[in-house]
C-alpha cells in the first residue's frame, strides 16, 4: 500500500510539473540552468500567479536560481524589482552574469550575504543564516510584499531549521498586506517552521506537497492559485 502511494503521489507531481512547464513557456526566453536543487517549476508557478495576481512588486527572495530569472522576466514586464540574498560568491557571481545576459540586471540586485551566527536561531542549532549587516543596508527602506524562502541550505544534519530567522529579521520589513512562500516543504524542518512562523506572524499557511512543494502564507491578500 505504502509503495502504490509514493508512485501516485509522485506521479501526481511529475503531472503538476509538466503543467508547470507548459505555463512558463511564455516566459522561457533564454536557457536556464535547472538542476536538482532548484524550485520545482510547479513552485515558480504558484509564486508567479502570486505576483500577477496580488499585484506582488517587492520581491526578496532568499537562495537565488531558476526562480530568480522568472520572477526577473516577470517583473520587467510588469513593473517591480526583486532583491536575491545568495551566501555563495560562485553562484552569485554566475547569477549576476545570467541576469546582465538577458539585460535583467535593473531589475534584480543580488545581495551578496555570507553565513554568520544570528540571534534567535532554532535551539540546538548553529544559528548561521544570512549576515544582517549585508542585508540591512541593501534593504533599507523597502517594504516587502513577497517574501520567497529557498535559503539557506537546510539539507545537512543539525541544519534542518536554517531558514527559521527569516521571519523575525522580515517582520519589520513586510508590507501591510504581504505573502510569504516556504520552499521544501515536505522536509521536517520545514514544517516546523511553518507553524512557528504561523503563530508568530499571525499569518495562515496553505501548505502543497504536492502542487510546487511549497508552503504559502498571505496576510490580507485575496485570491489565492
Amino acid at each position: 500500500m505504502g509503495r502504490q502511494y509514493d508512485d501516485r503521489y509522485n506521479a501526481m507531481r511529475d503531472r503538476k510539473d509538466l503543467l508547470a512547464m507548459q505555463a512558463l513557456a511564455p516566459l522561457c526566453t533564454a536557457y536556464v540552468p535547472w538542476s536538482i536543487s532548484a524550485m520545482r517549476p510547479s513552485g515558480i508557478v504558484a509564486i508567479l500567479n502570486e505576483i500577477t495576481v496580488n499585484r506582488r512588486r517587492t520581491v526578496v527572495e532568499l537562495g537565488g536560481g531558476v526562480s530568480t530569472l522568472y520572477i526577473a522576466r516577470l517583473l520587467q514586464r510588469r513593473g517591480g524589482h526583486v532583491w536575491t540574498v545568495e551566501h555563495d560568491e560562485g553562484w552569485a557571481d554566475l547569477l549576476t552574469e545570467e541576469l546582465a545576459n538577458e539585460a535583467l540586471d535593473r531589475t534584480v540586485t543580488v545581495i551578496r550575504a555570507p553565513l554568520a551566527p544570528v540571534g534567535g536561531g532554532w535551539p540546538g542549532e548553529d544559528g548561521a543564516w544570512y549576515a544582517q549587516d549585508c542585508l540591512g543596508p541593501a534593504l533599507a527602506g523597502c517594504r516587502v510584499d513577497l517574501l520567497v524562502v529557498d535559503g539557506p541550505p537546510a539539507y545537512q544534519a543539525g541544519r534542518g531549521h536554517a531558514r527559521y530567522p527569516a521571519a523575525r529579521f522580515f517582520a519589520p520589513l513586510f508590507a501591510d498586506d504581504y505573502t510569504v512562500v516556504l520552499d521544501d516543504i515536505d522536509r521536517p524542518g520545514e514544517q516546523e517552521i511553518m507553524e512557528r512562523w504561523a503563530a508568530e506572524l499571525g499569518v495562515t499557511f496553505e501548505c502543497r506537497l504536492v502542487d510546487g512543494g511549497i508552503a504559502i502564507g498571505r496576510r490580507k491578500a485575496a485570491f489565492s492559485i
